[in-house]
């Protein structure tokens, strides 16, 4: 029987239907990065902004399955056990994510992704979004914040395991070791949607990946200063100008000079065949924050 996310009943609390615009803040350099490229960069999980996120999951996986495990019988408790044991090696899971927020104008994510201000929100409008994600086999989710729907989520994983190992009355240990992997595979595209209910005012979204082969041509392996990362180019382009209306409105965060910087990303939206709807300037004051 095969681990499906369409099987847990708790995906309502992560596949819905998006606001009309979805923003993306990063950095100016970044989003030059897209507009010339015509792509989105997805980061590997492990080298996003807080890897504690994804440790949260996990934490709620291993918990559930320790309450759970006293009361199976002992081949399904050894199965829970080691399903639990294996997320510690999340890291050679190629899965990539790119995050958004409901809201334009964030001053947590403004300082979380935005270089203290100085960047870009790039707002995508969401039916957009959800074409591009169908187009490149990625998830569009909603973040969950409250705990007892990340309980319910740890809950209806380890539901779905059982379900798939009971189906068979013997499973050989290549079989069996199958089973596992793709558990795993499922927990981990899931995971990302887990967030610390103390950052709830970033209603945020994430776009998902599947696992990636290392060796796919799209995976990027990108070294700045003293820090390297994985990424997963997207092409936001599909021929002609099938990206022209994608980004549909940019915020120009609290920098020094924004109506200049609004100037240059106007200029490069157009140069590259995006029909940006509206750019508007931050209502956050700007603060020189000291090198």
């Amino acid at each position: 029987m095969p681990l499906s996310i369409a099987k847990l009943p708790s995906r309502r609390t992560f596949e819905r239907d998006p606001p009309r615009h979805l923003f993306h803040y990063t950095d100016l350099e970044a989003v030059k990065g897209i507009l010339s490229s015509k792509s989105l960069w997805l980061s590997k999980f492990t080298s996003s902004n807080d890897i504690s996120e994804i440790l949260l999951a996990i934490q709620h996986f291993q918990g559930f399955v320790a309450r759970e495990a006293a009361d199976l019988n002992a081949g399904e408790a050894k199965l829970l056990r080691e399903a639990a044991a294996q997320l510690e090696g999340f890291r050679r899971t190629n899965i990539c994510l790119a995050s958004f927020c409901e809201e334009r104008d964030l001053l947590s994510q403004w300082r979380s992704y935005g270089n203290d201000g100085r960047g870009i929100a790039l707002g995508f409008g969401a039916a957009s979004l959800r074409t591009l994600a169908k187009r490149h086999h990625l998830s569009l989710y909603r973040c969950v914040y409250d705990q007892k729907d990340q309980q319910r989520i740890a809950a209806d994983l380890v539901a779905m395991l059982l379900k798939s190992y009971r189906a068979k009355k013997t499973w050989s240990a290549e079989a069996r070791e199958k089973l596992l992997e793709e558990f795993n595979a499922t927990f981990l595209h899931v995971a990302p949607v887990i967030k610390d209910h103390r950052f709830g005012e970033e209603r945020e979204w994430r776009l998902v990946s599947n696992p990636v082969p290392l060796d796919h041509p799209a995976m990027l392996a990108v070294l700045k200063g003293n820090q390297g990362s994985v990424k997963f180019a997207v092409g936001l382009t599909n021929g002609a100008d099938s990206h022209s209306n994608l980004i549909s409105r940019v915020t120009v965060g609290p920098t020094l000079d924004p109506f200049n910087v609004r100037d240059a990303i106007e200029l490069l939206a157009l140069r590259n065949g995006f029909k940006v709807g509206r750019i508007e300037i931050s209502g956050i004051p700007f603060r020189l924050i000291p090198e």
